[in-house]
């Protein structure tokens, strides 16, 4: 009896023994905290906003854009770690809706004061030049005449909201001698229709965005451009104050730089200055 008792008491022993040293070691592994994962950085994503304007911006069948302004804007995006989604509407809408952070980016953006006020701009990316188109049986009465004396002589330009042409049709545009004189339209077609029926006597339009429109509605019999070459305008991209803050804006316009140092931007104009 005396061995059997010794027995059981050796054997409890052994028995907490070994919970007492595995005990501690499972506690231990329980205890220590786990490391976390580190949270992944939230993606740049920007929103474009454009409006028709070949060959500039402009979407095809099946809603996809393409353009010189949205492969520009897209490989600066790009270049700063960001992607681009595109919002459609006109450009006085845009520029609302940049102004109210609903959309981030535009292009092919003139600096003024008052848009300084909620918009950052890039460095300038490239050079905007617009032209007058006007009826081709006009050109012999016309082609002579300077803006400002047709604009004496009563004759009527189609422009598009907001935008702006630079001097001196700026300072005719806010002459109030002047300004009955200028039809504004929300888009270049809706301008290219209003000079086929008469409506207008001629059109101020960005010199590629011109010759893609006659080419495009095979008008080149009914259309031509003025010998007048108007101001040729750097334009930036415009970027929301409201949406965009002031780190994210230097990225974007770095971007811009490093795109004009190393070629990359020129590569893309070359594309849509071939024939």
């Amino acid at each position: 009896m005396k061995s059997f008792k010794l027995i059981q008491i050796f054997g409890i022993m052994l028995f907490i023994t070994a919970c007492g040293n595995s005990g501690p070691e499972e506690l231990s592994q329980v205890d220590q905290p786990v490391a976390a994962a580190p949270p992944d950085e939230a993606p740049c994503e920007l929103i474009m906003g454009w409006d028709p304007w070949e060959p500039y911006q402009y979407e095809i069948a099946d809603g996809q854009v393409f353009g010189l302004d949205v492969d520009l804007l897209t490989a600066v995006a790009r270049n700063a770690d960001c992607e681009i989604t595109f919002r459609k509407g006109t450009w006085r809408d845009m520029l609302q809706h940049l102004k109210d952070g609903e959309v981030d980016l535009l292009a092919g953006a003139t600096r003024t004061p008052d848009r300084e006020q909620f918009a950052f701009f890039s460095e300038p990316y490239r050079d905007e030049q617009f032209s007058l188109y006007i009826a081709t049986d006009r050109l012999g009465e016309l082609e002579k005449k300077s803006f400002e004396q047709m604009l004496k002589e009563g004759l009527r330009f189609g422009v598009v909201d907001d935008f702006l042409y630079g001097d001196p049709v700026s300072s005719f545009q806010d002459d109030p001698q002047y300004q009955d004189h200028f039809d504004y339209s929300s888009m270049a077609e809706t301008n290219i229709s209003k000079l086929l029926n008469g409506e207008v006597d001629g059109i101020l339009e960005d010199k590629y965005v011109g010759a893609s429109l006659i080419r495009d509605k095979n008008i080149q019999d009914a259309v031509t451009s003025h010998p007048l070459r108007l101001i040729s305008n750097p334009v930036s991209i415009m970027i929301s104050r409201a949406s965009v803050d002031e780190e994210l804006f230097t990225r974007i316009n770095q971007s811009v730089q490093e795109l004009q140092a190393n070629g990359g931007i020129d590569k893309i104009l070359a594309q849509y200055l071939s024939p």
